[in-house]
């Protein structure tokens, strides 16, 4: 029994975790997610954050977080460009550039347990972790650029470039992903989830591992000889405190909206399903509003067909969290045609403010939504026309808003993760040692 052992017998000291994510540079949902996970996770666990690229964005998320943060003296750069791609240059220098980290190997010795958030560059930290080391990888999505095609078509659906050059852009890089999860796996005490039933299932199919679709949140998977034998569940949560049931500091501007209008929340493209969002408006008097951003062009596309339908369109520029609690608040519905959506907080978010969650009934939304009567899940295909004056009858959105709050409290908040994490930590820690 080593010292880190010991000192845990008596729970006189906290656990001291190490948390890895390869970058935070994009600070999207899924970073922005982990940095508000880490106020809840510091109450109970003594917690370093190594990374490679922390912005100043990030560093103004993190301000008050009670955690160490290790990432280069130096920018990190990530090659990028076909050439990269083909030859696999950005694992290479991830390797690299954890190695040089000044403090890292220290972090790396004094913690009891890693956890992992998947993210280029996440894994490529593997050959610093010594075996003995419980290690969870909190794999929300398994790359979807290098297993799926949903990133590599246009707005309207269509391919960006034929499949077999895109194959071939990303074969090498899909194979050191595979490669690396299968090396974590040979791990005594490594432990493998995803963020949802759904992604359970793609963990199964992509690294060719079991999974067990009855394992409740947080709940360790099975093991054989003290290695991982199947992947588990933890899912995402939401800060209730940001999306109270009254409104509170909402008496803010936000750009103006015209109308009756639903919600979609999500970066303009294909894998968010906007083009599906805005036909299924059609004919129906609602506008859409859209937040999350695009590119330029993507967004003239958009408008035009907008104007094509006869439906209202209105995207949104950065807001802050009142401004979209604010916009949020009234819409007539909060809606998504996502593809395979690893997991969608949104409709967790609209069940907390008590407007109607209106998602395809597809990937993680169907798990989030299937046991709660907040809302609709439908066939991409189904009646969204019907869906949408639904969402218009006053005794629908009071059952649904009654309903919607109580499912989130009890299940998606930052005490619920902890605890689920906290199971799965011990698991890993414990079976490491064996």
């Amino acid at each position: 029994m080593n010292d880190n052992s010991r000192r845990h017998m008596g729970g006189a000291e906290r656990l001291k975790l190490l948390v890895v994510r390869g970058s935070f540079d994009s600070l999207g949902g899924a970073e922005r997610e982990l940095l508000t996970v880490l106020r809840e996770w510091s109450k109970r666990w003594d917690i370093t954050l190594a990374t490679l690229q922390f912005p100043p964005s990030a560093q103004k998320l993190a301000e008050g977080l009670d955690i160490e943060i290790i990432s280069p003296e130096n920018e990190y750069v990530a090659p990028s460009g076909a050439i990269s791609e083909i030859l696999g240059k950005e694992s290479k220098a991830a390797r690299k550039a954890w190695a040089g980290i000044s403090g890292l190997r220290q972090a790396i010795a004094s913690a009891d347990v890693a956890h992992l958030s998947v993210c280029r560059g996440t894994l490529e930290i593997l050959p610093l972790l010594p075996e003995g080391l419980g290690i969870h990888y909190h794999c929300l999505e398994p790359p979807r650029w290098l297993h799926e095609d949903v990133l590599h078509r246009n707005l309207d659906g269509t391919l960006k470039r034929p499949a077999w050059i895109t194959n071939f852009l990303f074969r090498k890089q899909k194979k050191t992903d595979i490669a690396l999860v299968k090396s974590l796996l040979k791990r005594k005490g490594a432990a493998i989830s995803g963020n949802s039933h759904w992604i359970q299932s793609q963990l199964s199919k992509y690294y060719s591992i079991t999974h067990d679709p009855s394992l409740e949140n947080g709940q360790p998977a099975p093991r054989k000889d003290g290695l991982c034998a199947g992947a588990s569940v933890l899912m995402h949560v939401v800060d209730i405190s940001d999306w109270p049931s009254e409104a509170f500091d909402e008496d803010v501007e936000t750009p103006e909206v015209n109308g009756k209008y639903v919600v979609t929340v999500g970066r303009i493209s294909h894998v968010k399903g906007t083009w599906e969002t805005l036909h299924s408006l059609a004919g129906t008097g609602l506008s859409l509003v859209q937040v999350g951003g695009g590119s330029d062009a993507d967004k003239a596309l958009l408008n035009d067909v907008a104007k094509r339908l006869g439906v209202g369109l209105f995207c949104m520029p950065r807001l802050e969290q009142n401004q979209l609690r604010k916009l949020v608040r009234g819409a007539i519905a909060m809606v998504s045609h996502a593809h395979g959506e690893p997991f969608g907080l949104t409709p967790i978010e609209a069940m907390a403010i008590g407007i109607p969650a209106l998602f395809v009934d597809e990937g993680g939304f169907h798990y989030t939504m299937k046991d709660v009567d907040s809302g609709m899940l439908l066939a991409r295909d189904g009646d969204w026309k019907a869906a949408y004056q639904a969402c218009q009858n006053e005794d629908n959105r009071n059952k649904w808003a009654l309903a919607g709050r109580p499912h989130v409290e009890g299940k998606f908040t930052l005490e619920v993760q902890a605890d689920g994490l906290e199971k799965l930590l011990e698991d890993c820690r414990l079976w490491s040692k064996t």
